[in-house]
């Protein structure tokens, strides 16, 4: 039997399902860092909207994560002046299995084939368990927004330089 792949190339169908995802994932991490009317009242029409345009748009590349048939997580790729992993969720249930790090081997050889030699991720401060990982992959803080008038705006910026 053939090995299943970890990272699905999303299409338009696939869609709902990120955005079901991104769903229940914010409940579980931003609670208390995003305003809880933002959870509580998560606009699906808007999501469905933003994420049919990354998956249409060619500087995006969006990916769900799947194991065992099961849609786990997603994560967004953004080609534009550098490769920006604009998002990396995955379900709770499934984290610290590496799935993680499989996910960084995946970003890290879309950027070989890419010819870049790093990219950059944007996290929000209060995140420390996303932080502690992005840390642990090697990322190092390259700057921080930090001055925004809603704090789940601001920002810490990590680079990740690929080694051969």
């Amino acid at each position: 039997m053939a090995e299943e792949k970890l990272f699905i190339e999303a299409s338009e169908e696939d869609v709902p399902s990120i955005i079901a995802l991104r769903q229940r994932i914010w409940g579980t991490t931003y609670r208390g860092v995003y305003p809880d009317s933002m959870i509580d009242n998560f606009d699906w029409d808007w999501h469905r909207e933003m994420e049919l345009l990354r998956v249409h748009h060619p500087a995006y590349s969006v990916y769900l994560v799947r194991k065992d048939r099961q849609d786990i997580g997603y994560l967004t790729i953004n080609e534009a002046d550098v490769i920006t992993l604009q998002s990396l969720y995955i379900s709770a249930e499934y984290q610290r299995q590496g799935i993680g790090r499989q996910a960084f081997d995946f970003v890290k050889a879309y950027c070989r084939a890419h010819h870049a030699a790093s990219f950059v991720c944007h996290c929000v401060p209060e995140n420390l368990n996303a932080r502690s990982f992005y840390e642990r992959m090697g990322g190092k803080v390259i700057g921080q927004d930090l001055a925004n008038e809603e704090r789940w705006q601001n920002s810490v910026t990590y680079r990740f330089t690929l080694t051969q």
